[in-house]
């Protein structure tokens, strides 16, 4: 009997191993996938398992569930890439799109109807999601893959070819677009979202000329916050009342809406939803400014609550700030 599940942080030493046997198997058909040797493949699955936009599902096998396979997927909002800013429109409509990072099960257990439970679940939370296409890359030898996929309605819409080089070099000179060469570029680490422009879909730069990325909101202990359906949580990011620009401190950080908690540090939810502290708001003549403290911070409004104590809620359950 075969059970597949959601994965968490707690499966990160059963999946590492798994995921080194998939790479490997891959790397053997693939020439242009080298592999580090000695590489630390239990970091490598936390961090994919502590990322907001990737979703990894096991595979259990027996009364034991014992995990035998896994299945790692990413969704995502399409957007123009960095290299394309200076463009300014696209011909094509933006996709959510969905694809597969990896997906492996040991040869024992590789039976059609479990590793089919296993593309379900990626299936089921696509739905939930609402993407629009799924982009998958699978290699030719796959033949099995190909078939599970056609059962499951995937038509093959294109044929990768490849073709590897040895270079010699041990270091190259970092390859830059004429177009972003003002631009200091920071690889993501997991979890963080690249900020774009609403309007314009490029990439949003902050005042030192660097890209601007959403964080994970993490408490005190350095621990991700995550909502009442298992999702990391991101903070709003604050918008200037007069010119609608994205509003950074000092620093050049991003001024983010801080999550509502309550007496015990719980994360405070309306229809699901975590719940977020709004600006303060303060007038200058016909203008109206965001509100700062003697230091410079930006001031955001506090819960409103009863004499006893608790959250003062509107009608339909929303929590209640004060004006000021």
């Amino acid at each position: 009997m075969y059970y597949q599940r959601r994965a968490n942080l707690d499966d990160a030493a059963a999946i590492a191993p798994l995921w080194m046997a998939f790479l490997k198997e891959r790397s053997q058909h693939d020439l242009s996938m080298i592999l580090k040797p000695d590489f630390d493949y239990l970091s490598y699955v936390k961090q994919k398992l502590d990322s907001a936009s990737i979703y990894t599902f096991v595979l259990e096998e027996g009364e034991n569930k014992h995990i035998v396979g896994f299945l790692s997927t990413y969704f995502h909002d399409e957007a123009p890439a960095l290299d394309y800013e200076g463009i300014g429109d696209n011909p094509f409509q933006p996709r959510r799109i969905g694809g597969a990072i990896g997906m492996y099960v040991q040869p024992e257990h590789r039976q059609p109807q479990a590793i089919a439970q296993l593309v379900e679940e990626g299936l089921k939370l696509a739905q939930k999601l609402k993407i629009t296409d799924f982009d998958l890359l699978i290699s030719m030898e796959q033949t099995g893959v190909h078939k599970l996929l056609e059962r499951f309605g995937f038509t093959k819409a294109a044929i990768q070819y490849t073709k590897h080089y040895d270079i010699s070099e041990s270091e190259l000179e970092t390859l830059k677009s004429p177009v972003s060469q003002g631009i200091v570029v920071k690889m993501p680490t997991p979890g963080m979202i690249p900020l774009r422009d609403p309007k314009t879909q490029q990439p949003v730069i902050n005042p030192q000329g660097e890209q601007v990325f959403l964080n994970p909101v993490k408490n005190e202990a350095g621990e991700t916050l995550k909502s009442s359906n298992g999702l990391p949580i991101y903070g709003t990011p604050l918008r200037d009342p007069e010119t609608q620009n994205w509003v950074f401190d000092a620093a050049g950080n991003l001024v983010t809406c801080p999550v509502l908690l309550d007496e015990n540090n719980n994360i405070i939810e309306y229809q699901a939803i975590p719940v977020f502290c709004p600006p303060l708001y303060e007038r200058a003549g016909d203008k109206i400014h965001l509100k700062k403290d003697a230091q410079g911070n930006y001031l955001f409004a506090e819960i409103d609550k009863n004499k006893d104590g608790t959250i003062k809620l509107s009608p339909d359950g929303k929590p209640l700030f004060k004006s000021a």
